[in-house]
């Protein structure tokens, strides 16, 4: 018997080649994607630095801009900066031509009665200025960033649903489309309800028009290459749309245009319906053998293996297999109906809780640290190129869980090394933070993977579905925590640090899954890296992770997929 398991197939089609790269090359499209999606509505709503407009009849006592602003805006109580939502509200005309000194710190204030004008010397015109949610109405900004994450909560459990019932290319092509066109339409917007209801329907397709991608790219690739092909896209692409995207934001110098900018490429996913497979994983789950066996054939023939009628048929025979075991439907409560899969879940519900609001934390803090919101933003992109290459060096070398724990527990104690610093020390506070944000990210990179390898392939879509909607639920509330430094930097990362701590602590329940299958069925879910004692750490056991090759395959093929053989091909 040649087929045991899916993984074995790839020791017949190959684990990594030509035909994967076609989904590696979507993946990589979908990662500057994703970037732009998700960190986009940030510059989207940046709020440009800005003060009370000044009464009609300032405009004509032959004074100069900056002396306008010194006559009618009040300084902060420190002498710093001047205040953004009030005004003095004296007799201007008579103050200045009784040649008094001025401003007087007694004069009576006001608020922006005559509405307010905006700095556009480093900023841009974005919908926060462009509708005035400054002052009393700054919340609305934020609300809209968060009923992002609302439609996240409604859509990603019917679309995680969706994924395992009507498979993964549909699901791509749908919340691309969907999600590009109301992104498009939120670029015309000209009030709150509008454009957060279009923003609300772009947070039902995000999250799932990226994961559906990502699972089905790592459904194709055997063990050994699961960490580069889900990691290296992300390393690259992602990390240079990030990067980038605070640049072209500021070039295009419009937060409408930047809005049809971000949106267009998603449309582009269109053609995946025709270029992309269906996952095999799935289609085997769902009993349908011979559409498996046909990709198959597919993938053996575009990677230059020939496959023999013996494979062909165990493969058949394996499908048969599988589609008796698979006779109902699966939900995702059958991923709480066993105890060890049910403690597995929910330890993944609190990590991704946990590392989800750390993460958007620590990016929508980004404005409150540093002089430059597009150079700090840009900063902290590059710490996503180191961090995303450790992240597949200690994937491989330390275990998943390990480099899971470690990186969120020091995360967590850099922002309270962040809290515990004085106010004024700008350059120490923005080293720690950036510190903070190498880790998380670190962590989040982990995150992903392991639900992957952890979920079975029966219900993998709608458990990762419903786990990313308990962290968006959670993550409802970062805009709120980054609200809170409008009472110092500690607030946001005291919580911060409480919360990633306690959240890395509980992650040391979860099974190490290195150089492990993918768990299929709900049976694999359960007993699948159930030898494992608490303790138990890959490195130590180095030599003995190479699994040993299948003896009943002839050993030109059995050695057609490791990386000896490759060295062989390219010195012969």
């Amino acid at each position: 018997m040649t087929i045991t398991d899916f993984d074995s197939i790839f020791l017949h089609i190959g684990g990594f080649g030509r035909y994967q790269m076609l989904l590696f090359g979507a993946n990589c499209l979908m990662c500057s994607i994703l970037a732009f999606v998700y960190f986009g509505q940030f510059f989207m709503t940046l709020t440009p630095p800005h003060w009370c407009r000044p009464p009609a009849e300032v405009t004509q006592l032959n004074l100069t801009p900056a002396e306008v602003k010194r006559l009618t805006i009040p300084v902060d109580s420190g002498g710093g900066d001047f205040q953004r939502c009030a005004r003095y509200q004296v007799d201007f005309r008579q103050v200045v031509e009784s040649n008094d000194s001025w401003p007087n710190t007694s004069w009576p204030t006001t608020s922006c009665t005559n509405g307010w004008q905006y700095d556009y010397s480093l900023y841009y015109p974005t919908i926060t200025s462009q509708l005035d949610w400054v002052c009393d109405e700054d919340w609305k900004a934020t609300l809209s960033q968060s009923l992002f994450f609302v439609g996240s909560l409604v859509g990603s459990p019917v679309l995680g649903w969706a994924a395992d019932a009507w498979g993964r290319l549909p699901v791509i092509v749908l919340t691309n489309v969907v999600g590009g066109v109301a992104g498009i339409c939120s670029a015309f917007c000209s009030s709150f309800v509008s454009f957060t209801i279009f923003r609300f329907i772009v947070g039902m397709t995000y999250d799932t028009h990226y994961n559906a991608v990502y699972i089905l790219l790592l459904e194709y690739v055997s063990t050994e290459y699961r960490s580069i092909m889900g990691n290296v896209p992300i390393l690259t692409f992602l990390t240079g749309a990030m990067c980038a995207m605070p640049w072209v934001a500021w070039g295009l110098a419009d937060w409408s245009l930047f809005a049809v900018a971000m949106h267009t490429p998603q449309l582009f996913c269109l053609f995946f319906y025709w270029m992309l497979p269906e996952s095999a994983r799935w289609l085997l789950g769902q009993g349908r053998v011979e559409d498996t066996v046909r990709i198959i054939r597919r993938a053996a023939k575009v990677n230059g293996r020939t496959l023999s009628p013996r494979v062909l048929q165990d493969l058949q025979d394996f499908g048969e297999r599988r589609q008796e075991e698979n006779v109902d439907s699966v939900t995702v409560l059958d991923l709480v109906k066993t105890p060890v899969l049910r403690r597995r879940f929910f330890v993944l519900c609190l990590m991704w809780v946990t590392v989800g609001i750390a993460y958007d934390a620590h990016m929508r803090n980004t404005a409150n640290i540093g002089p430059n919101v597009f150079f700090t933003f840009t900063l902290a992109g590059f710490v996503e190129l180191p961090a995303d290459l450790l992240t597949m060096l200690f994937m491989e070398k330390l275990g998943r869980r390990h480099t899971l724990v470690w990186t969120v527990v020091v995360g967590g104690f850099s922002c309270l090394a962040v809290a515990a610093t004085p106010v004024g020390e700008d350059a120490v506070i923005m080293v720690l933070a950036m510190v903070g944000r190498f880790m998380i990210t670190m962590a989040m990179n982990v995150g992903m993977q392991y639900q992957v390898e952890v979920l079975p392939t029966v219900a993998r879509a709608q458990g990762m579905a419903f786990i990313h909607t308990v962290g968006f639920l959670a993550a409802f509330v970062s805009p709120y925590i980054v609200y809170l430094s409008k009472f110092g930097h500690l607030v946001p990362y005291t919580i911060l640090g409480a919360v990633t701590i306690g959240g890395g602590a509980v992650c040391v329940l979860l099974p190490e899954t290195l150089d492990q299958n993918l768990p299929d069925s709900l049976h694999d879910g359960e007993t699948f890296f159930g030898d494992q004692t608490f303790c138990y750490n890959p490195c130590a056991n180095y030599p003995q992770r190479v699994p040993p090759l299948d003896k009943e395959l002839p050993l030109e093929e059995a050695m057609a997929d490791t990386p000896l053989q490759g060295y062989a091909d390219s010195h012969i």
